[in-house]
């Protein structure tokens, strides 16, 4: 199998100490983290001054901020896809998600499941 390309991934994350949790796991698993957002407002402006390759973002965000919308808007403005995180990662939410993103994850994600999906998503990103 051939390992999976390098990936500059945004995180969108309110929560301060998961977000670094989750930069320590992306950049050991090689990626970079080219930055963090809060909110969606945050993360629309992060996506198109750092045009990310991939966005990992928390569905549910502080202050009624959406990750959903701020995903579609990102996928549809600037062509980036998402992974979402979701305490609540069930059928229905990941099949809200479906139709603009490369995987839906349950918090707290496993180091190996978000690793998989992270692989899987670059894998196809480089065939498109």
């Amino acid at each position: 199998m051939t390992q999976a390309p390098h990936l500059r991934i945004l995180i969108v994350e309110d929560e301060f100490l998961i977000a670094l949790d989750l930069e320590d796991l992306l950049t050991g698993f090689g990626h970079d983290v080219c930055g963090i957002a809060a909110s969606a407002e945050e993360a629309e402006r992060m996506a198109r001054d750092l045009k990310p390759d991939l966005v990992l973002t928390d569905i549910s965000l502080a202050h009624g901020s959406s990750g959903l919308d701020a995903a579609r808007f990102i996928r549809a403005r600037y062509d980036i896809p998402s992974i979402f995180l979701s305490a609540q990662a069930d059928a229905a939410v990941t099949a809200q998600t479906a139709p603009w993103s490369m995987g839906c994850l349950q918090k707290p994600c496993q180091p190996s499941k978000l690793r998989s999906t992270l692989d899987r998503a670059a894998r196809e990103m480089r065939a498109a």
